[in-house]
């Protein structure tokens, strides 16, 4: 797995790769949808971002996309395409797909710390780490809490072909 924070150099990457589906994926406010774009507008790929497939102000995101219309939109556009969203590998698996490559967006402080990483990259049983976020008369979000639950089972920053370090200045 590589990690960078040049898009450039995914840029290059992507260039010399034989692809159909570009998968990128992370936390909500990563900034995958800037990444997405932004390579979009670069390799003049097709873009696609889930959100624009949810049914909105459901509180949650696998459950409420809009699964016949996402696969149709990947059957129209010209490969290769670039599909983006919060739970992507989930997503994929209900359309019985996977990316061919997959990029994971880390937030990044600029002394390189990941912000996301205790909701994220969980070392302990994934109920109790739940418990303990919705202590203190402070309950999570529904989608936060999907999100939290879809890094413990998926793994997403672990499974990726490539890291990319957004940083925050």
């Amino acid at each position: 797995m590589k990690e960078t924070s040049d898009v450039s150099e995914i840029v290059a990457i992507l260039k010399t790769t034989a692809l159909g589906l570009i998968g990128i994926d992370g936390k909500d406010g990563s900034g995958k949808s800037t990444l997405a774009k932004d390579l979009s507008e670069q390799l003049g790929y097709a873009h696609i971002n889930l959100d624009d497939y949810l049914e909105k102000n459901r509180g949650q995101f696998v459950e409420y996309v809009k699964y016949d219309q996402v696969k149709e939109a990947i059957g129209k556009a010209k490969e290769p395409v670039i599909i983006e969203g919060v739970c992507l590998l989930a997503v994929m698996e209900h359309l019985s797909d996977s990316p061919d490559i997959s990029i994971y967006v880390k937030r990044v402080a600029d002394y390189g710390m990941w912000y996301d990483k205790e909701d994220c990259d969980i070392n302990e049983d994934i109920d109790e780490f739940i418990r303990r976020k919705n202590s203190g008369g402070c309950t999570i979000p529904p989608l936060i809490e999907e999100i939290i639950r879809y890094h413990n089972k998926y793994k997403p920053h672990k499974r990726a072909d490539l890291i990319y370090r957004r940083i925050d200045r």
